[in-house]
């Protein structure tokens, strides 16, 4: 309630999942997870600034042989309460460890829910960019004839920096040692969204902050932040 309206650029948070870690903390069951969900969301409208974004890491489980559908009824009920949902990003994990189902493929990916009030949300897709020499060079041009669609010639493609793509190559590896969570994300999770979704000065919040990954790495990148966490042990150290 003290955090003024209009202050943030961007949140990144990975809220409990349903009910997969109940030696570690209590979660939400998966029939009440939407509407919980947006019931801390609604919590965050009037905090958000015109262009913020909102960004939350999440995946379903696998439940009598199928994928649990709470996380699509959630995103369905966030669209009905006004979010716009700007895009899916995914965390891809190279190196993760055998979880799931032995009878699925194993588990190396997790995807990132990006939401917004607007349809137009700060973006910067070239803050993770990367240099390359084809920039232009996918605008190829192609006309309507009689026999279907022919090659006119490309754009000749010129060396600059290509926009990020929608994935984050970041294994599991790379989360930092010695805190005492279990679900931690690597700092390049939320380095990428911060690059990308913020400004330098502007205010970052994660609602479920755990260890305070969120914060650490916005205080890398000269951003403010703010984070709730209700487990103090979290973000101490052992």
């Amino acid at each position: 309630k003290n955090l003024d309206n209009n202050s943030v650029a961007l949140v990144i948070t990975s809220p409990p999942y349903v009910e997969q870690r109940k030696k570690y903390y209590n979660s939400i069951p998966e029939i009440d997870y939407p509407m919980w969900t947006v019931s801390w969301m609604r919590l965050l409208k009037n905090k958000l600034k015109e262009n913020a974004s909102v960004c939350i890491n999440i995946r379903p489980h696998i439940k009598n042989g199928q994928i649990s559908n709470y996380v699509a009824k959630t995103v369905d009920v966030l669209r009905e309460d006004g979010w716009i949902e700007c895009e899916e990003l995914i965390w891809y994990k190279p190196d993760s460890p055998p979880m799931g189902s032995i009878k699925r493929p194993r588990r190396a990916w997790e995807s990132i829910k990006w939401f917004s009030l607007t349809n137009k949300p700060f973006c910067n897709p070239k803050a993770n960019g990367t240099i390359s020499n084809r920039i232009g060079f996918e605008q190829s041009k192609f006309e309507e004839s009689n026999s279907g669609y022919v090659h006119r010639g490309q754009n000749k493609a010129k060396t600059g920096i290509a926009r990020c793509t929608d994935v984050i190559i970041c294994g599991t590896s790379k989360v930092e040692k010695g805190y005492n969570h279990p679900a931690m994300f690597p700092p390049e999770v939320p380095e990428y969204l911060i690059r990308m979704l913020s400004k330098e000065g502007d205010l970052i919040l994660d609602p479920f902050i755990g260890s305070g990954t969120t914060g650490r790495v916005a205080e890398k990148l000269n951003r403010k932040w703010i984070g709730f966490e209700i487990n103090n042990d979290y973000m101490v150290k052992s």
